[in-house]
């Protein structure tokens, strides 16, 4: 039997034509989908701007229930604590960019310039380490920094033109937040009916389905719940960090570190490395007490403060959390850097709830 008689038997032996029907339909479908595209990305983009403000509401009412079923033990009626809790945060979102953007200019120039100044520094005590003799690699490394730091400065100036150029995204914006915050309302009012409703369609479809947007919900509550304890914790003593060096952003750089949470190691890193920057104006003593001091409060937040307030069950894996994070990104953009995490937990949680031959867990 020579070689292509073999190959022959082998096909005869290990593929039919029912098996090879089904693939040759679904290369058909990937064809047609690939020939048809834009159609179905037009579809897609009209899909995603109809459905946005219900997604945003409710998320919106997914972090707000848990505040009015407080209120709730109290006899206080959701129909009062709802309100109010949301017109409490747009308050506090109106004051917060009202006392921001009015000294965001100026306060944007002095932080590339203090970060200049300080890697201008950094590289003096470069030069002086190395007598005034600097290595070719780091001295293009510097130029290219500098460079870019510029160029930032010099586009400064136009960021009013720019910002004029976008006044319909701009309206386009709030006219999106004003739905999603109404559908958010609605969607408190009548939360329990609508996720009751959605469980049981999911249960008539499958009970695997049911038991799976419950350890979701379970999940994603409990990350939630831990990382507002956690942002608080953070902001706190990182700001009275940057104060009790005598930083000028001591508030801005805490409340950034606090944020910074939101992407796992990399964001606080971020943080910390642009707070040492501008810091490095100040005298030589403080830069190094700051340094030792974030250097002692990262090591308190991962070995003292996560563990307390994490459960066992929701630590935070390393290697799985950052492939998370950067899928997410790259899939989604900026949305994706924010729902990283929770769709890490819900991946989790599905995974563990099929080792467990999807029955929920009796600690959920």
């Amino acid at each position: 039997m020579n070689i292509f008689q073999r190959i022959q038997k082998f096909f005869d032996d290990h593929f039919s034509w029912k098996q090879l029907v089904p693939f040759m339909l679904f290369l058909l479908s990937v064809f047609l989908l690939m020939q048809t595209w834009a159609v179905w990305q037009h579809a897609i983009e009209l899909a995603k701007r109809i459905l946005l403000p219900f997604v945003i509401g409710f998320a919106l009412a997914y972090i707000v229930r848990p505040i009015a079923v407080f209120f709730e033990k109290y006899n206080i009626k959701r129909a009062i604590s709802v309100p109010i809790t949301l017109v409490l945060f747009v308050v506090l979102i109106v004051l917060l960019f009202s006392s921001i953007l009015p000294s965001l200019y100026t306060d944007i120039s002095q932080l590339i310039g203090n970060s200049m100044d300080g890697i201008q520094q950094l590289y003096n005590y470069y030069k002086e380490i190395n007598h005034n003799n600097p290595s070719p690699w780091a001295d293009d490394i510097f130029k290219q920094v500098m460079g870019m730091l510029n160029g930032i400065v010099g586009q400064i100036p136009t960021l009013p033109a720019a910002a004029s150029q976008f006044l319909s995204k701009i309206f386009s914006t709030i006219t999106t937040g004003i739905f999603s915050f109404i559908i958010g309302m609605y969607f408190v009012f009548d939360y329990e009916n609508f996720t009751g409703s959605v469980l049981r369609i999911a249960n008539n479809i499958s009970p695997k389905l049911g038991n799976s947007i419950i350890v979701i919900d379970h999940a994603v509550s409990r990350y939630l719940g831990t990382l507002v304890v956690i942002m608080t914790i953070t902001c706190i003593e990182y700001s009275l960090l940057y104060l009790a060096v005598g930083h000028n952003y001591a508030f801005v750089l805490g409340v950034l570190t606090a944020f910074g949470l939101l992407i796992p190691y990399i964001g606080p890193t971020v943080v910390h490395v642009l707070g040492i920057l501008t810091a490095l104006t100040l005298p030589l003593p403080r830069v190094l007490i700051l340094t030792i001091g974030l250097v002692v409060l990262s090591n308190v937040d991962g070995y003292v403060v996560s563990p307390m307030v994490y459960s066992k069950r929701d630590k935070i894996e390393p290697l799985w959390s950052l492939f998370a994070f950067f899928a997410s990104s790259v899939l989604f953009g900026f949305v994706g850097i924010l729902i990283s995490m929770p769709l890490y937990f819900s991946i989790r949680a599905l995974f563990n709830l099929r080792k467990n031959n999807w029955v929920i867990p009796e600690e959920n």
